[in-house]
């Protein structure tokens, strides 16, 4: 199965609603996920990561995010990726 990566840019002073959000994901989907952050000088770029998820977790997770306020004016995208080397 693959790994699925979202990420997004959004306000730092999110940080810890972000990190409820992965209590929620884990709650709701069963995966527990993993918060990264990249801080630039002009942006916070958030990424989550979700190791071994199948696609129909993945929908989960975006219908999740889709219905949550924190994420009304973020856009996030979803890349997926198998691994192929150890």
């Amino acid at each position: 199965m693959p790994d699925a990566f979202i990420w997004y840019h959004a306000d730092k002073k999110l940080e810890p609603e972000l990190l409820d959000w992965i209590n929620e994901v884990e709650a709701e989907a069963g995966v527990r996920g993993k918060l990264y952050i990249r801080n630039q000088q002009d942006e916070t770029t958030f990424m989550e990561s979700y190791i071994d998820v199948s696609r129909a977790t993945i929908e989960r997770i975006d219908k999740l995010a889709a219905s949550h306020p924190l994420f009304e004016n973020i856009n996030r995208r979803c890349e997926s990726f198998i691994q192929i080397s150890s």
